[in-house]
C-alpha cells in the first residue's frame, strides 16, 4: 500500500535521525499516514502553482468501477413511492482545488464514450430543460462525501451501463487502492503518478522526516559518553 509504505519509511528515517538522543518516540503510524496524505496534497498544490508539475502527471485511472442503482433522495428516513432509481457509482474524493480539471475522464471502460460531467446542482437542474444533446449521457458528481467518505456519482441517459472508467486527481491514495479491476486481483498496486519512488513521494518523505527529526530533537536529550572520569 502506497501510504503505508511511505509512512513506514518516514518512521524508520526519523528513528535513524534520532540516533545519539534519549527519546521516547510517540509517533503513531496511523496519524503519520494521515500526515502523509495532507502533506502530499500541500506539495501537489505548491508544485502546480510553481509551474513545475503538470496536472496530467498526477492523473490516476480506476478502470473497473461497478455501477448500481440508487435514489437521488438524500434523506434516508424519507419513504416515497415516487423514488426513481438512477445509475450510481462511487469514486474517491477529488482534489477540489483543481475544479473540473480534477476529472479527466468518466465513461465507458474502453475509453471511447466519455460522459459529460456536471458538478453543480444548478447545472444539473438546467440540463432537465435542454433540448440540444438532451439524450447524451452525463454524470453528476455530488461533492459532499457520503457516509463512507466517498463521492456519489449519478449517470443519466445510460441505463444499461454496468461499469465505468474514471481518470482523475484523487485526494487520498488509500481510497483509490480500494478499487480492483478483478475481484481476485491480489497483486493490485496503485500505479501512475503516485508510485513509491515518484517525485511527489520523495518530497513528502523529505519534508515529514525533516520536520519530525527537528521536533523530537528539541524534546530529547543528547546521549553523553561515559568516559569513566571521576569529577569530585
Amino acid at each position: 500500500m502506497y501510504i503505508d509504505k511511505l509512512a513506514s519509511q518516514i518512521k524508520n528515517d526519523v528513528l535513524s535521525g534520532l540516533k545519539g538522543y534519549h527519546h521516547n518516540l510517540g509517533l503513531n503510524i496511523e496519524q503519520l499516514k494521515d500526515e502523509c496524505v495532507n502533506t502530499r496534497l500541500l506539495i501537489i498544490k505548491e508544485q502546480y502553482l510553481k509551474g513545475v508539475l503538470p496536472i496530467k502527471d498526477l492523473l490516476v485511472a480506476i478502470n473497473c468501477v461497478d455501477v448500481d442503482c440508487e435514489s437521488l433522495e438524500r434523506c434516508r428516513c424519507k419513504t416515497s413511492t415516487d423514488d426513481t432509481l438512477v445509475a450510481h457509482f462511487q469514486i474517491p474524493q477529488l482534489i477540489h482545488d483543481f475544479g473540473k480539471q480534477a476529472i479527466e475522464y468518466i465513461g465507458s471502460t474502453d475509453r471511447r464514450n466519455p460522459f459529460q460531467v456536471v458538478t453543480s446542482l444548478s447545472e444539473l437542474e438546467t440540463r432537465k430543460y435542454r433540448k440540444r444533446g438532451k439524450n447524451k449521457p452525463y454524470v453528476w458528481i455530488d461533492f459532499a462525501p457520503n457516509n463512507e467518505g466517498m463521492l456519489d456519482c449519478f449517470i443519466f441517459n445510460a441505463p444499461m451501463i454496468k461499469q465505468v472508467s474514471v481518470v482523475g486527481l484523487f485526494k487520498d491514495p488509500r481510497q483509490v487502492e480500494r478499487y480492483h479491476c478483478c475481484k481476485n486481483d491480489d497483486d493490485f498496486t496503485l500505479t501512475g503518478a503516485d508510485d513509491n519512488m515518484s517525485y511527489i513521494s520523495q518530497l513528502v518523505k523529505e519534508r515529514l522526516t525533516s520536520e519530525k527529526i527537528k521536533y523530537y530533537r528539541q524534546l530529547a536529550m543528547p546521549i553523553k559518553p561515559n568516559d569513566q572520569t571521576y569529577n569530585p
